[in-house]
């Protein structure tokens, strides 16, 4: 079955999949993390010994442009490997690790592209209007076909990185499960993932306004808004540490929790942490690690900040007192 499958995914490198094919190849990357690795190994295997032909390329670049010429056709997953240029002049840079998925639904009034990072992976695209954006794992970004420099408006789950391009004074809306966040051209940190309690977001650089039904709170460099999504409480404080660490794999964070920290750590390294300790799990303090450790060695730093005990069996990880 690996076998045949490998052999799918060297099809689907080379643009020579069939729709049948594909389907087959995604929900096998669906059904597991260690299947969506296997595949990271074969891309990575593969892409070391071949070159994407011209005729490749234009075959590819055919296909993203009649994505758009189909929207009349009932609601269909397209997937589309890193070297497709996609219609709408989207560049997309995929950190090595990442695999990721567009998806092209017609099930509502106008299409949409989702461009989603798996845990333990990160991503990185340039919108058509010039707006960069880096996703942290398991974040989901999405957006209409109809994007353009008058509708810019981009749906975030998960945690994004935005560095927002100045068009004429076109605003730039991040829309999250919380509230929206509204800027002209600026560069901030946002994280809105599901599991989280909170939904914050930094200012680097800028201006930018949190929205959300009556409140309006307008951002200043070096400020950050963090909404508690249990009280509804929106909060507008300072920060200091380097809130877009993880775009380097880096980690730095001021009195984070433990539990939260293991929600990080999870999504980051593609693992999964259990707090065995109502105690640990409410223990604040704050790290800063800049030399990309990996989990074992922030595991070990994080031994040296509290006593606790770690045991590991594969993926899972297991902290006690």
């Amino acid at each position: 079955m690996v076998k045949e499958t490998k052999q799918l995914a060297i099809s689907y490198f080379e643009g020579k999949i069939s729709r049948e094919e594909e389907k087959t190849l995604f929900d096998f990357l669906q059904q597991s993390e260690d299947n969506r690795v296997l595949f990271h190994s074969w891309e990575t295997e593969w892409s070391e010994h071949h070159d994407v032909d011209a005729e490749t390329e234009q075959a590819w670049e055919f296909l993203a442009s009649k994505m758009l010429e189909e929207e009349e056709k009932p609601a269909r997953t397209i997937t589309l490997w890193r070297r497709i240029a996609a219609a709408a002049a989207i560049v997309l840079l995929i950190a090595s690790t990442a695999f990721t998925t567009w998806y092209v639904t017609s099930n509502a009034p106008e299409n949409y592209y989702a461009l989603t990072a798996p845990q333990g992976s990160k991503s990185q695209l340039t919108l058509p209007d010039g707006s960069k954006v880096w996703l942290n794992a398991g974040s989901t970004l999405r957006y209409s076909t109809q994007y353009s420099q008058k509708n810019r408006k981009v749906e975030l789950t998960g945690e994004g990185y935005f560095e927002v391009a100045k068009h004429d004074g076109a605003e730039f809306t991040v829309k999250t499960s919380g509230y929206e966040v509204v800027v002209k051209g600026t560069h901030f940190n946002v994280s809105a993932y599901n599991d989280d309690r909170y939904i914050t977001t930094n200012l680097m650089q800028g201006s930018v306004m949190i929205n959300r039904g009556e409140d309006h709170l307008l951002m200043k460099p070096g400020e950050m808004v963090k909404l508690d999504t249990t009280t509804g409480e929106l909060i507008k404080s300072t920060f200091s540490n380097n809130a877009n660490a993880w775009i380097q794999n880096m980690i730095d964070y001021d009195e984070i929790t433990l539990d939260d920290f293991a929600k990080v750590l999870s999504r980051q390294y593609a693992v999964n942490v259990n707090i065995r300790s109502a105690a640990l799990r409410q223990t604040q303090f704050s790290i800063s690690l800049r030399n990309k450790e990996t989990i074992d060695e922030v595991l070990d730093a994080l031994k040296r900040v509290m006593k606790m005990k770690v045991h590991r069996d594969g993926k899972d990880i297991y902290i006690s007192e």
